[in-house]
């Protein structure tokens, strides 16, 4: 398993999470890059994590999370899963290597 940041583990976490929705819109206009979902990033406290799209990229390249085209209402919106190495990844981070 490549060696992941504390930012890297927090956000590969948060979008495991059953409740977790994150779509960025690709669709050149007024809503290009516009990301949908960052709301639920937060902490224990409700303040807001900071969202690295360079953090998003290496969770990818590493293979832990995989995306998807969609068209919702024709509009063009990438969204963003974690994959089956992923929640392997996740289980090594919550409970140790086995």
């Amino acid at each position: 398993m490549p060696e992941l940041t504390k930012e890297q583990q927090r956000l590969l976490i948060w979008l495991s999470l059953p409740s977790t929705h994150f779509e960025i819109c690709r669709e050149l206009g007024s809503s290009y890059r516009k990301m949908n979902g960052l709301e639920s990033y937060v902490d224990w406290l409700g303040d807001r994590y900071k969202f690295d799209k360079r953090t998003l990229q290496r969770l990818i390249d590493t293979g832990f999370v995989t995306s998807e085209f969609l068209y919702p209402f024709g509009i063009k919106y990438e969204r963003y899963y974690v994959t089956e190495e992923g929640r392997a990844c996740i289980h090594e981070i919550r409970f140790g290597a086995s």
